[in-house]
Formats: structure tokens, sequence, C-alpha cells
């Protein structure tokens, strides 16, 4: 049976959504022929039904695809599940799946095939398809122009067109989620976005270090599509840090909207602004600082510092401009090359920071933990108050299990920062 006839009887049942072989987290090797979905009984679609088609001969009897439907049941949480057989003939499997009977079609869902999405690996799915399209499209016109402007569209959507023309919303928080994992999922598998998005483990552990600073307002003068603002605002919520709004800058316009999409469905307030942070102007005093500034950077012009020198170098401007924003008591966790802790130009403004403020964390992270290039970095926690000592680390290979939550490396620093685990 093709996927248009089993679309077309789900359709007709009343189904609004209906998936062909779609992705199921921890199961990367199956996934079920057709998974379509319906409202549950509080008006949100969830996965209803499931289809397996298969090819038939006289050696085979439909009973024998009844252990795919309950994989796909403990996987999905599916109520309804089908096996098709010589393109035609329908079986409806019994509530313990164990036995099929002979049907017409699908059954009509319940509470009807309409409903708010709330789940998160549905919307980014669709979303990631999206951005695909809209890449392939404007490869085939040659421009980057048509894939900014149509990926803006993309992320934008707050509902969903379904095969019945009919549009079905998306709850806010799914959307908060969803654009956020679609951004990143688009940029791991390709290059046509040159989203600016860094490691999820990086991300988190980010938030984690700023830690009980969240609160008031948070900052990243260098935001790209603000994977370190997202982690924070989650983290200020789950903990209650008393976060009140977030800022992102970029000099970008692209990441500018990018961010600005996903900032709108935010549940605080964000505001996102095209500044160039580098030139130190206009940015407000905060608590909170969570970024990772362009990597390697040469100035045209020299920057005075806060040790009195001045510089071209753009990972010490950066840094630089990023203490001067920092409120008495304030904290800044930064994304940085690791050069920065041991080049030669850099030593009177590491000084510096070791005589006047706490420079509380320095973790060191190999290759990897910067996205799409082979340099090695730190993560550098910086407190405006006064000196202490410093808690230092250079993680392995296997820095992804030592920074996330939970990992030894990370809870370590945390208890030296803060003086007990988060």
């Amino acid at each position: 049976m093709s996927n248009a006839s089993i679309r077309g009887a789900l359709i007709a049942a009343g189904y609004e959504f209906v998936q062909f072989e779609p992705k199921i987290p921890g199961m990367w090797n199956w996934r079920p022929d057709a998974v379509a979905w319906a409202a549950n009984s509080h008006g949100a679609l969830v996965p209803w039904t499931v289809v397996e088609a298969q090819t038939s001969s006289d050696a085979i009897r439909p009973e024998v695809g009844l252990s795919v439907l309950a994989r796909a049941r403990d996987m999905l949480g599916t109520a309804d599940h089908y096996i098709v057989m010589n393109g035609t003939d329908w079986y409806r499997a019994d509530a313990g799946l164990q036995r099929l009977t002979a049907v017409d079609g699908p059954v009509s869902p319940p509470n009807g095939g309409d409903g708010e999405i709330v789940d998160v690996d549905l919307v980014t799915t669709m979303l990631a398809d999206e951005l695909w399209k809209a890449a392939a499209r404007s490869h085939d016109k040659g421009t980057s122009e048509a894939f900014r402007s149509n990926s803006d569209v993309v992320l934008g959507l707050t509902s969903f067109r379904t095969a019945t023309n009919s549009l079905v919303p998306v709850n806010k928080e799914t959307l908060w989620q969803a654009r956020r994992h679609a951004v990143v999922d688009f940029e791991r598998r390709g290059t046509e976005a040159g989203f600016l998005t860094s490691h999820k483990t990086v991300a988190q552990a980010v938030a984690q270090l700023a830690g009980p600073k969240l609160s008031g307002r948070i900052l990243d003068p260098f935001c790209g599509t603000g994977s370190f603002l997202w982690e924070a605002i989650d983290y200020a919520r789950k903990r209650g840090t008393g976060l009140g709004t977030a800022l992102g800058c970029d000099v970008d316009q692209r990441m500018v909207d990018l961010a600005g999409s996903i900032g709108a469905v935010s549940p605080v307030p964000v505001e996102i602004v095209r500044t160039d942070a580098l030139l130190g102007e206009g940015l407000p005093l905060t608590t909170s600082i969570v970024s990772a500034p362009p990597l390697g950077l040469r100035l045209q012009e020299h920057h005075q510092l806060l040790d009195g020198t001045t510089t071209r170098d753009g990972d010490l401007v950066a840094l630089d401009r990023i203490v001067r924003l920092l409120v008495d008591d304030g904290r800044a966790v930064l994304h940085l090359p690791a050069g920065i802790t041991f080049r030669r130009s850099a030593d009177r403004y590491r000084r510096f920071l070791a005589t006047h403020l706490r420079v509380a964390a320095i973790l060191g992270l190999p290759a990897g933990a910067v996205p799409r290039t082979g340099i090695r970095s730190v993560l550098l926690v910086i407190d405006n108050a006064e000196p202490s000592d410093t808690f230092i680390a250079q993680l392995g290979e296997d820095w992804e299990a030592q920074l996330a939550p939970g990992g030894a490396a990370l809870e370590a620093a945390l208890t030296q920062i803060d003086g007990s685990q988060q």
C-alpha cells in the first residue's frame, strides 16, 4: 500500500497529522511505517495510531507484525494499532496487542484529529524539515538571501497547516523549545544556514556556572542565535533564581532576527538588538553575563583596556568590555579560546584580572567544544568581587560527561565557586 493510500484512509477517519517513518528518540535504527496524531482528553495532539504496512505472501500472516506494533506502543504510548496487508487489507490489534481483527479501515479517534500541538519532537521535526526545504529552494536559485528570508518565516510559525488545510496552533512552551532545537539540528546537519550556535553541553554548563547570579537581567553581548541565553533562562526558571529579563546583542542582523524569533516565545521577556559590543557603547550594567565572543578577531584600531594598555586583540577587547559591564558582585561566564590563558601579549591583563577581580574558575576544553573548529577553549568564570582562589581543571576527551549536569568536573567547580553544589 502506498503512503498516499494510508494517508487518505487516516484522513478519512478524521486524523489531521500523519507522519511516515518518523524519528523516534532513543530508537535511531528503527522507525514505524506511519504514525497518526489525534487529540487526547485535554485537547493536546498526541501520537494516537500506528500503522505497520507489510508486503504479504501466502507464507506470511499479519500477526507477525504485532511485535512491531508493541515496540511502537512502548516508545510512543499510542492507543490504536493497525497492520495493512496486500495493499488493501486492514487489521486492527486488540488492546493487549495479542490478536488482530479484519476491519474496513482505521477507526475515527475518540477526541477528534485536531488540537493544540504540545509535542516538542513533532514541532522540531516539522520546523527542521521546513528549514531544509527552504535551503533546497535557495540552493536551486543560487542565493543565500532566499534561505535567510524563508528561514525567518519558518521559525516564526505559530501554527501548522494540516492535510485538510486547517490550522492547528502550537503550545507556546512547545514553540520555545522546538525553535531552539530545530536551529541546532539544522546547524549540525549542514552548512547552509551559517547559524552561530554553541554546543549544548557547553551552554548548559555555562548556565549552571552562572547559577545564583541569574537574577534581574542577564546579558549576552555576542549572542548569535542565543544558545547561552536560552539555557540560562531554563536554568533560572527551574531553580527560581529571580531572573526578570534577558538581553542579547549581535552585530549580524541575521543572528538578531533568528534569536529574536526564538526569544519571542520565551517565558521571560527577551530583547535582541543589533549592536557592536566591541565598541562598548550603550550596553547596560548587569548582574550576569553569559557569552561566547567571536574568536581570533584582529581589530583595525587599538582599544584601551582596564589595565591601561591598548591592543587590537579581539579576544582581549571582548573580555575587557564584558568585565566593564558587571555590577558589584556580578558574574560573567564566558567561552573563550584557550590562548587567552597563556598568550604572552595578555600577561599584563591577566595579572590585572587576578588582582582586581575574582577569577573563580578556569575549565580547559579540548578541540571539539567549539563547533566546526579544531581549537582548544576554556570556560572562564569571573566575579566582580575580591580576588580569591581559582578552580582550575583541564578536561580531556570525556569533557562532555565531565561538564554534563552531575559531572565530576562541573560539580567540583560549583562547590568551590559558590560553596555548595547546585
